[in-house]
């Protein structure tokens, strides 16, 4: 059986736990479960299989184009639990559960977790009180059985370069990039302001995600890029303090209860659908919201209709993150006749 980590795991986690349960829970803005708001779940589709249960909820009906199958509800009951513990007492960064295979060839299940290019990990049919509906909607998973999720992923795309405010010697240069301390990009960034030096943001590296950040406001791009460099100056790296920093440093975004409504949006953005190698268009993928698997294994969720309670769930839970530099190559200043720039790699992760 193929080896997968506790995040993608818990994909199938939570998908036992909907057909057991039949419905979703709400969370608040502290994650919280709501006990009395949630949604009902009349189906769930995955890999082009529908699974419902029957009018007596004793039966999962399994159907597809050239097969229909029954299995008891109570087998899910009995899985998700005993999953849920495999998740949470395994070792090592990705892992097998032989002791599941038998069940899921029972319900024809052959992936673990949802394509990669999807940011919906889950499809499922709900009943929707508020206009009496029964769409069929996609939620992204994220799980905390694993540690805390990355809900921005470091790569080359992700990447924003800074010039130096004015030339700076080779000299100078060399001692700036041998600094190798534990911290050392923040050490040669301060390293830098003390010499007189300031970052200014130059672009961000790859086009498509300027682009997509471009969608959610104009000056996005920068306010991402200024916001990440301000966070090596906060303990913590939390993105509502990071957000109050970057307002009382920079004129240009001193109208913090302006730019904490843009942070907003743009957490939400990524959260919801927006990645950056891929051209958004400003529409939500996951467009039923975000399914959060908590340490102990309960799974609450932010639907689309909950989007302020998302919006500050989001803002206050997440965090900058620093990717390791030698797999990025941030934070080294390169020199060209006489003008320094360094490059940082922007990474947002829960908290």
């Amino acid at each position: 059986m193929k080896k997968f980590n506790k995040g993608e795991w818990s994909e199938l986690y939570v998908f036992f736990s909907i057909l057991a349960d039949g419905k979703i829970y709400a969370a608040d803005e502290n994650l919280n479960r709501i006990e009395q708001t949630f949604y009902s779940v009349l189906k769930v589709i995955r890999e082009n299989k529908s699974y419902t249960r029957d009018e007596a909820n004793k039966l999962i009906l399994i159907r597809s184009d050239n097969e229909s199958l029954e299995i008891p509800i109570q087998k899910f009951v009995d899985m998700a639990p005993k999953l849920l513990n495999e998740i949470r007492t395994a070792r090592g960064s990705s892992f097998a559960i032989p002791e599941i295979s038998d069940l899921l060839n029972d319900i024809a299940v052959t992936k673990v977790k949802a394509e990669s290019s999807r940011k919906g990990d889950l499809t499922v049919q709900i009943h929707d009180d508020y206009t009496g509906t029964e769409p069929i909607i996609d939620f992204s998973i994220k799980s905390y059985l694993g540690g805390t999720p990355t809900l921005l992923n470091a790569s080359s795309a992700t990447t924003a370069e800074f010039i130096l405010s004015h030339d700076i010697d080779e000299k100078l240069a060399e001692q700036v990039n041998a600094v190798t301390s534990g911290s050392k990009i923040k050490d040669r960034i301060e390293f830098l302001c003390a010499n007189g030096y300031e970052l200014e943001f130059n672009r961000l590296l790859d086009r498509t995600f300027y682009h997509n950040l471009a969608m959610i406001d104009y000056k996005m791009p920068e306010l991402l890029s200024l916001l990440f460099l301000s966070s090596y100056f906060v303990k913590g790296k939390k993105i509502s303090d990071v957000v109050a920093y970057l307002c009382g440093h920079y004129y240009e975004f001193s109208d913090q209860e302006l730019v904490e409504y843009k942070v907003k949006d743009l957490l939400v953005a990524i959260a919801l659908g927006m990645v950056p190698k891929t051209k958004w268009t400003g529409l939500d993928e996951a467009n039923g919201g975000y399914v959060i698997v908590k340490k102990d294994g309960d799974s609450v969720c932010y639907h689309i209709y909950d989007r302020n309670r998302l919006k500050d769930y989001l803002y206050q839970h997440t965090k900058f993150d620093s990717p390791s530099s030698s797999r990025t190559g941030a934070g080294v200043l390169n020199i060209s006749e006489g003008k320094g720039a360094m490059k940082l790699t922007i990474q947002i992760r829960f908290s």
